[in-house]
């Protein structure tokens, strides 16, 4: 009763968040991170796919493809989104361990589309494959190495305190519900709660930020993850003509008692293909073994105001 307390009570003091993973520009132009001003608020939607390549400790790599969908709506410094993926994986590997399925690094001065090992995938969420995680509702049958299916519903939202001379502070919550099939191992089948800080500074083109956030991962016996700290940091330059360019790092405790916590790197790019219509693209990897070799993604994504 005082985790489900606790989470409550998280959720109502931030009403304010955002999703807490890397994330692109979604439109490079405006020269700070909070919306438009806009009567009537300015709605989004997202798609694209993704890749993740490791083997996390494991044998044998396990791959992951995920193509997730999102919309979003932004007004003034508040912002809500509500994302899902399609996601299919090969290999032992639980799903959390991966960058679609861990919570990734803050967006400092960027917006919510779908970044590189975050939520932004919409799994969020562990899924068995590995050790004491494991999610086995076969019944006896065989586990095959490859499932797919639709992911966990993710709802985050996100609200930027302007402190003056180009500083911000954006503050997260966000919400896992646990949509995804558990009899293909995609979920725990239990809500996570995240909460999250971005401190940002702008510099003219140039964004500076830090990230740090805590994860309160839904439990059971059969399912014993534990609650994690994350943490990130990175900068972006708007590089003229609807172009921004950035780097990230990312660390996280591993959800999995005694695994290593993940490390990774990133760079991407964001280009305005027209007004209101984005593309981004990164590729990362990671530092440590239980980080993945190789990640990246496109991603689309389509204003309407």
């Amino acid at each position: 009763m005082k985790t489900i307390a606790r989470k409550s009570l998280l959720i109502c003091l931030l009403a304010t968040g955002a999703a807490s993973q890397p994330a692109f520009a979604e439109d490079p132009a405006p020269s700070n991170n909070v919306a438009t001003n806009n009567d009537k608020g300015v709605l989004r939607f997202s798609t694209g796919i993704n890749y993740s390549k490791g083997d996390y400790g494991e044998i044998a790599d396990t791959k992951v493809i995920s193509a997730p969908v999102s919309l979003k709506y932004s007004k003034d410094n508040f912002s809500i989104r509500v994302s899902v993926p399609y996601v299919r994986i090969d290999g032992p590997g639980s799903l959390i361990q991966t960058p679609e399925g861990r919570d990734g690094g803050g967006g400092g001065g960027r917006t919510d589309n779908s970044g590189p090992g975050s939520a932004n995938s919409g799994s969020g969420s562990g899924s068995g494959g590995s050790g004491d995680v494991e999610v086995d509702d076969s019944n006896g049958a065989p586990v095959s190495s490859k499932r797919s299916g639709f992911g966990d519903v993710v709802i985050a939202s996100t609200y930027s305190f302007d402190l003056g001379n180009d500083f911000y502070i954006d503050a997260t919550g966000k919400v896992k519900l646990p949509t995804a099939s558990k009899s293909k191992r995609l979920g725990t089948g239990k809500v996570d709660v995240t909460a999250a800080l971005d401190l940002v500074k702008e510099f003219g083109p140039t964004t500076l930020y830090v990230h740090g956030r805590r994860k309160f991962a839904g439990n059971s016996a059969a399912i014993p993850l534990r609650d994690t700290w994350g943490a990130g940091a990175g900068a972006s330059v708007r590089a003229g003509n609807g172009v921004t360019v950035g780097a990230d790092y990312d660390w996280q405790q591993s959800s999995i008692l005694g695994n290593q916590a993940s490390s990774e790197v990133t760079g991407w790019a964001s280009f305005r293909l027209a007004k209101g219509f984005n593309m981004s693209i990164f590729g990362s990897t990671g530092l440590n073994s239980n980080s993945t070799d190789f990640a990246g993604g496109l991603t689309f994504s389509i204003r309407f105001n």
